[in-house]
């Protein structure tokens, strides 16, 4: 008899509203207010603490970006490109980020977490500018050109102060690719302290 091999699989209920990327792109769709995208970026932080720190199987790769972030009927963010420890098989390298571990593989996964703060800031895809967005967010006249990179859709329906201090945490991530000194843990936590998601 020949061994039986179980593998773990990701299940999502159904995907109402797509990809977020369909939602900067798609101009059928009704452009996404202040309020989902402060949940997105939350939920995207606190879904990555969660599987980088407790997730059994253990994770050995995360990808992040707006083409593979699903939202369901009430725009709650679900990570599509998730990699999970077999039980069986070949061990995979891979960084489990505790609160120690501060390793360049963490260090991209936040990295990929800032980049997508930006693309949420300013609707625009990181596949079509991603190397723009990293340098106007790590520019020094960053303050003076934000109401230009804000993304159009918004108009004027934003915090000004909810949005600066969302930049902080995206400069913070996007500085952990060279610089991996910023856990996941924290910058969920710091996310958390930074924004305010007002309820219905």
């Amino acid at each position: 008899m020949k061994d039986s091999c179980v593998f773990p699989l990701l299940v999502f209920d159904n995907i109402e509203n797509g990809s977020l990327k369909e939602h900067f792109n798609d101009p059928l769709r009704t452009p996404l207010n202040w309020k989902a995208r402060l949940q997105i970026a939350v939920g995207v932080a606190a879904a990555l603490e969660y599987l980088l720190l407790f997730s059994n199987p253990p994770v050995y790769h995360v990808s992040i970006s707006s083409s593979n972030i699903m939202l369901d009927e009430n725009f709650t963010a679900k990570l599509s490109d998730v990699g999970l420890l077999s039980s069986i098989g070949t061990y995979v390298p891979h960084s489990s980020c505790s609160e120690e571990c501060m390793d360049q593989e963490c260090g991209n996964i936040v990295y990929q977490l800032g980049v997508l703060i930006l693309e949420l800031i300013t609707g625009q895809s990181s596949e079509q500018g991603g190397t723009d967005l990293i340098q106007w967010v790590q520019g020094s006249r960053l303050s003076s050109s934000i109401h230009m990179m804000i993304d159009p859709d918004l108009g004027n329906n934003y915090d000004a102060r909810e949005l600066k201090k969302l930049l902080v945490v995206a400069r913070l991530c996007i500085k952990s690719k060279s610089n991996p000194k910023f856990p996941v843990s924290q910058v969920f936590r710091f996310l958390q302290k930074k924004v305010h998601i007002p309820r219905d």
